[in-house]
C-alpha cells in the first residue's frame, strides 16, 4: 500500500498552482514612469533605431499620446554591447542626450543645470536586434521655472536599422 500512495497524489499535483508561464524572447517589454508616476508606454509605436554610424536612438512613446513624440535617448557611437551610458558624456564630445515632448511640454536634458542620466544595457542578442536593460534621464523645460522630469523604465526590445 506504502508504494501505490505516490501514485494516489498525482491528481492532486494538477491542482497545484502553476509558475506562470516565462515571456517569450520575442516579447517586447517597455515600461516608463515619469518622476515615480507608472505611465502606459506604446509598445506598437515606440521603436529603437541604430544608424549605419552606430548612433542608437530609443524612442518611448506614451500610449496615451501614440502620435507624439515622447522620450528620445540619443547614444552615438554605440558599441552594440553591455555596458553604462551615462549622459554627462556629452563633454567627451559623445551625443548622449533625451528630450521628452509630451503636448505643449517640450523638455531637454541639456536644459538641466546637471545633465544627468545613464542607459543600461544589460543583454544584446545581435543576431536577433534585440536590448534588455534599463534607462533613467533627467529633463528640464527651458526657460527659468522650468519643471523638472525623471524619467525611467526598463526595456526589452527590437533594434532596428535606421
Amino acid at each position: 500500500m506504502n508504494r501505490l500512495l505516490p501514485l494516489l497524489l498525482l491528481p492532486l499535483l494538477s491542482l497545484a498552482p502553476k509558475r506562470p508561464a516565462a515571456l517569450p524572447e520575442s516579447a517586447r517589454q517597455l515600461t516608463l514612469r515619469i518622476n515615480g508616476e507608472a505611465v502606459k508606454a506604446d509598445t506598437s509605436s515606440s521603436r529603437f533605431f541604430l544608424s549605419e554610424d552606430r548612433a542608437l536612438r530609443l524612442n518611448v512613446v506614451r500610449a496615451d499620446d501614440p502620435d507624439g513624440e515622447g522620450l528620445t535617448i540619443i547614444i552615438d557611437r554605440f558599441p552594440i554591447q553591455a555596458g553604462t551610458y551615462s549622459f554627462q558624456e556629452i563633454l567627451s564630445g559623445r551625443n548622449r542626450d533625451a528630450s521628452y515632448r509630451f503636448g505643449k511640454v517640450a523638455a531637454y536634458s541639456k536644459s538641466c543645470g546637471q545633465n544627468t542620466g545613464f542607459v543600461v544595457v544589460t543583454g544584446v542578442d545581435a543576431t536577433r536586434h534585440w536590448l534588455r536593460g534599463t534607462y533613467r534621464c533627467q529633463v528640464c523645460e527651458a526657460g527659468r521655472g522650468g519643471r523638472r522630469f525623471v524619467l525611467e523604465g526598463e526595456f526589452q526590445y527590437p533594434v532596428e536599422k535606421e
